[in-house]
């Protein structure tokens, strides 16, 4: 019969991810993003524009640790900036792209945000733009490594 699987889990990672980077970027709206609604992955929460989206897509054991990742994970990571074009101009999205970018490229402010585990290491991948329906977005891709607490 299984028991309860006390390893660290793929999803736990994910919620990680999501809930320290909400942290952190709460910590830093005021001053790199007044009035934007910032959320923390999927949910059924009412999303108004503009707003931004901290999403951990996916996650996997490290590739360099093989079959045995002893809680350390890679995290593709995207964030979402959009904005109408009904409240804000091209520019001032931009603007907001590039205080999201900010946020990011402090790392050492991300890891002490880090709820549980630590954070080792983040890096911007891409970043693609967008627009549809008097709306303009951009998807920022990030690779982050992050590991569980040791047991």
């Amino acid at each position: 019969m299984a028991t309860g699987h006390t390893d660290p889990t793929i999803y736990g990672i994910r919620t990680i991810t999501e809930q320290s980077l909400k942290a952190w970027f709460d910590a830093n709206a005021a001053d790199m993003l007044p009035g934007i609604q910032i959320h923390a992955g999927q949910t059924d929460e009412i999303r108004l524009v503009p707003i931004v989206i901290l999403h951990a897509e996916s996650a996997q054991a490290h590739r360099d640790l093989g079959a045995k990742p002893l809680g350390n994970f890679e995290l593709t990571v995207k964030i979402y900036v959009y904005s109408s074009a009904d409240d804000s101009t091209l520019a001032e999205h931009r603007e907001r792209v590039e205080n999201v970018q900010a946020i990011m490229q402090d790392t050492a402010g991300l890891a002490s945000s880090w709820l549980v585990g630590d954070y080792y290491a983040s890096w911007i991948v891409s970043d693609d733009e967008g627009v549809a329906d008097r709306r303009y977005g951009n998807i920022l891709s990030y690779n982050i490594v992050a590991v569980y607490p040791p047991a």
